[in-house]
């Protein structure tokens, strides 16, 4: 939060209320994966004990079942929840943002208003982008408060809970394979800051080229008069050359971002490993290995998913 308010500075009591169930919406959404797997543990285990048969019984798979539609309700619930609470307090904020955008207009005096229609181009064009940036911070907080706030707070849920059930499965192949999922998170935040540089100069590189065109078009008389298209596009070519070898770099930074995530094979040798040593001299159950394992997995890759998100980002 910022010195007044931030994001949430136009929200009141109903969207406080609003708030309130979406995060505990985000919270059940974040449990299907960690929920999930800790039912399949158990599934997994009745399969391995029954080695003899290699089948369940009816009871077992009633059992199992009726678990798994236990936890698909209260997820499709808590999902729902999530959805309709932010959007619908996403939509209230905005609204009432611009509401209060335009009672500060009409509360200016008369001649504020002489001076916008009688004033040059360049005063008309200053009011134009004005009501443009207001319009544009709108949308950009109604896309912060309706989608990505709800996936940040998803995600932390989910990585909570994955260790949780990873550490209530196996506490010591969790505290084993801790450091692997973690591991995650180098690459993602080393990798995210470097595409975001390069985001932000090919935003200016973009600008750079538009400004161009925007020159020869406004005046394209000139333009003509002076037989300067061969010039004017060798500029433009020039400028786009920059965004060219920009884009070069942003995909070889993607491509090695997403190499890097081959370090889930090293993860998963590596806990196979201790997992065997737990299930062969420690008498652990393989079906709470196999599912502690994946938890720790998937731990990494929503630490890594909540760290590269944009969710978390506060307007002053």
């Amino acid at each position: 939060m910022g010195s007044k308010g931030g994001v949430f500075r136009f929200a009141d009591g109903v969207d406080k209320l609003l708030l309130l169930f979406g995060t505990l919406g985000c919270i059940g959404d974040g449990m299907m994966t960690p929920l999930t797997m800790f039912v399949l543990s158990g599934v997994v285990n009745e399969y391995g004990s029954s080695s003899a048969q290699l089948s369940f019984s009816i009871h077992v798979v009633d059992k199992y079942s009726l678990r798994l539609l236990y936890v698909a309700t209260l997820v499709g619930v808590s999902a729902f929840m999530e959805g309709i609470c932010w959007t619908r307090t996403a939509e209230r904020q905005t609204s009432r943002m611009r509401m209060e955008y335009l009672k500060s207009v009409l509360r200016q005096e008369v001649g504020f208003f002489d001076n916008q229609t009688s004033s040059s181009s360049s005063s008309s064009s200053s009011t134009f982008q004005v009501v443009s940036t207001i319009s544009s911070d709108a949308h950009l907080i109604h896309d912060l408060i309706a989608e990505k706030m709800p996936n940040c707070l998803a995600n932390l849920s989910a990585f909570t809970l994955s260790l949780t059930v990873s550490f209530l499965l196996s506490w010591r192949l969790a505290v084993a394979a801790l450091p692997f999922s973690l591991l995650f998170i180098i690459p993602g935040v080393g990798f995210g800051k470097v595409l975001m540089g390069l985001a932000m100069k090919m935003r200016d590189a973009y600008g750079i080229s538009g400004g161009i065109a925007e020159q020869s078009i406004s005046s394209i008389r000139t333009v003509y008069s002076y037989v300067g298209e061969n010039q004017t596009l060798d500029r433009f070519s020039n400028s786009l050359q920059k965004c060219v070898d920009l884009g070069i770099k942003q995909g070889i930074t993607k491509g090695l971002l997403i190499g890097s995530m081959g370090m889930v094979y090293a993860a998963w040798a590596f806990q196979v490993w201790v997992g065997s040593l737990l299930v062969t001299e420690r008498g652990e159950s393989g079906g709470r290995i196999f599912i502690s394992a994946i938890c720790v997995i998937y731990g990494g890759m929503y630490v890594n998913f909540l760290i590269n998100s944009s969710t978390c980002t506060e307007f002053d």
